[in-house]
């Protein structure tokens, strides 16, 4: 929380409005050749040692004691993801791990975009519109996020284990608890991402006789791809991550990835629970590329308008206005 009041005191009364009314081609300044050879020789080996520690665990699924015995075997898959089939044909998820990889999903496709609206929507409050007690209300938002998750966990069972809103051991008990964790990240996030956009937009849009919510739509959003992605990404990496507060909220019933990991490595199935582990490293870049195919990316270059006018520029007299 100090940071944060830090953060409100060093900003304060500074405009950082990078995308205006005014046209411009949108391309970035190159760095410095000396600068670009030091941040690549800063990101380049981070980058492989990442892809070295997820080729390491991705290793450990497929052997039988990760550093006793590398013997190559598929057994703790097979023990977590086996499939059969019933007597009527229906598929029968047998495999151990199938029940809680469901629910995980479940929730965190739930969850994720739930907290990226909300978030969004709370940071152009924030930005957008003037409130009184609107630095308070900015402020308290950032409570969840401070607070310890064993904490926000236990609170959760005691705010929610009586009507009328006896919700523990329920899925909607986890999903509430990802979106008002999760939640400041997806409004700090838009934050940064509209105070980036200057007011002349809105002014421009509704002059244009268009209303509050035809402008969110067609000139705030398409701009505020990033934070919506970067919002829809880490709330559902972390549903599916999470482990302080959950462990205290989930059920026989709604049982989590996280929690179910933990179990296995308690009763020392290391082997099962590296291959789950995995399993789950493998949808989480699935979905994320996913998101990002989805969600689209922020354009805002105008190279075809640049072909176009040089185009017209060097055709033959007479030509250009067919060019």
């Amino acid at each position: 929380m100090s940071a944060f009041i830090a953060q409100r005191f060093w900003l304060a009364g500074k405009s950082f409005a990078t995308v205006t009314g005014k046209g411009d081609s949108g391309a970035h300044i190159a760095l410095p050749r000396g600068l670009s050879i030091g941040v690549h020789a800063i990101v380049i080996p981070w980058m492989i040692f990442t892809i070295v520690v997820y080729a390491m665990i991705l290793f450990g699924g497929f052997v039988r004691t990760w550093g006793l015995d590398n013997t190559l075997t598929v057994e703790h898959y097979v023990k977590a993801f086996s499939i059969g089939w019933r007597d009527d044909g229906g598929i029968a998820w047998t495999g151990v791990a199938w029940n809680s990889f469901w629910t995980t999903m479940e929730i965190a496709l739930i969850s994720a975009p739930l907290t990226a609206a909300v978030g969004l929507l709370t940071a152009y409050l924030i930005v957008r519109q003037r409130f009184v007690g609107r630095n308070l209300f900015e402020f308290a938002l950032m409570m969840s996020f401070a607070i310890p998750g064993t904490v926000i966990g236990i609170s959760y069972i005691m705010a929610f284990n009586l009507p009328p809103l006896e919700m523990t051991g329920t899925a909607l008990i986890l999903v509430a608890c990802f979106v008002f964790r999760n939640m400041p990240v997806g409004v700090r996030g838009g934050v940064a991402a509209m105070s980036q956009l200057d007011k002349s937009l809105d002014e421009a849009s509704l002059t244009l006789r268009a209303d509050s919510f035809r402008t969110i739509r067609r000139v705030i959003l398409p701009l505020l791809r990033p934070a919506i992605t970067a919002a829809l990404v880490y709330s559902f990496v972390r549903a599916i991550t999470s482990i302080s507060a959950v462990i205290f909220l989930v059920s026989a019933k709604y049982n989590m990835s996280t929690a179910y990991i933990v179990g296995l490595v308690e009763n020392g199935e290391y082997g099962v629970a590296i291959a789950y582990s995995s399993a789950l490293i493998l949808v989480m870049i699935v979905i994320i590329a996913g998101f990002q195919l989805l969600v689209g990316e922020r354009r805002l270059r105008r190279e075809n308008r640049v072909a176009l006018a040089g185009k017209a520029a060097s055709a033959p007299l007479g030509q250009e206005k067919t060019a």
